[in-house]
């Protein structure tokens, strides 16, 4: 395994390459905020029979962050900018939350090097028709994006004398919702960087909102236009029975060869990943094998 920094489109991008001697390529395209080592727990179950390729997308982790080209059009460009590099014509994507919206941009935009998609989230825009907030006006979408602008910007970035000051408070957080495990303690220790001789994360507010306020305009539905590879779905134990998602789920798949809709048990939007990285990747090889079923 290897993690370099792979120059394209005028950036620096920080990239996880496992060789194989497969033909067959995986990429896995972390969610928002993330480094590529929330997928340390995931890898295990591909790397004997897959090339693995994982990244820090841009305007997140270790790779660049030009704030004013942070749309998921801009990562997707680097996606095919790092397969190019690494000499990759076709691959399988794996995305989760954020990670899936980039894969589904590259999906519309280079068909041609897509083998299928696995998409946990990718289940709506944030706001319009296809919203899962169903937020309509443009008054009310204004006022939303403000009040959300407000709490990322005013969150204080936190600075730590020592790694293990990091990690434990990043501990207490999880906690107040999952359990503590070695894979997510893995993917905290990925993500600190040292700053003026203190350990904090790799990203400022300004750089959150730099990559949340372009998927205002994000339509979904313009990107399944052009989309026809098969798909695995995995809305998590609240999504699934949303009736936003599960509107845009019959309109999204309209052109689809083939798609899936599976939850998992203990599914957690973005963080299954984490928390059932076992159960997320064998059903991921299932449908694997189902799709080589209908070629």
């Amino acid at each position: 395994m290897t993690i370099s920094t792979i120059k394209t489109n005028g950036i620096n991008i920080r990239v996880l390459e496992l060789k194989n001697d497969s033909n067959e390529t995986i990429v896995f395209l972390h969610y928002g905020g993330a480094t590529l080592g929330v997928w340390n727990g995931v890898i295990p179950y591909f790397k004997d029979n897959y090339h693995i390729i994982a990244q820090d997308l841009r305007c997140h982790g270790f790779t660049d962050k030009p704030l004013d080209k942070c749309h998921i059009d801009d990562m997707a460009k680097d996606l095919a900018g790092i397969l190019d590099k690494l000499g990759v014509e076709k691959t399988k994507i794996v995305g989760s939350s954020m990670g899936a919206d980039v894969a589904i941009s590259f999906a519309a935009n280079y068909p041609q090097r897509v083998n299928c998609l696995v998409l946990d989230g990718g289940l709506y825009d944030i706001v319009g028709s296809d919203s899962k907030d169903q937020i309509l006006t443009e008054e009310e979408i204004e006022k939303a994006k403000n009040d959300l602008k407000q709490r990322i910007l005013s969150r204080p970035r936190e600075f730590f004398e020592t790694r293990e000051g990091y990690i434990t408070k990043n501990k207490e957080g999880w906690e107040k919702y999952f359990p503590w495990s070695e894979i997510i303690k893995k993917a905290t220790e990925d993500e600190i960087t040292k700053e003026n001789g203190k350990f904090t994360s790799p990203q400022s507010s300004e750089e959150v909102w730099a990559y949340i306020e372009p998927l205002y305009n994000v339509r979904f539905i313009n990107y399944f236009k052009k989309i026809t590879c098969p798909i695995l779905w995995l809305p998590d134990e609240k999504e699934k029975d949303h009736e936003v998602v599960i509107r845009n789920l019959k309109k999204f798949s309209q052109k689809l060869k083939y798609c899936k809709i599976v939850t998992l048990e203990g599914s957690v939007h973005a963080y299954t990943c984490l928390l059932r990285p076992k159960e997320f990747s064998e059903e991921i090889l299932q449908f694997y094998d189902e799709i080589k079923g209908k070629k």
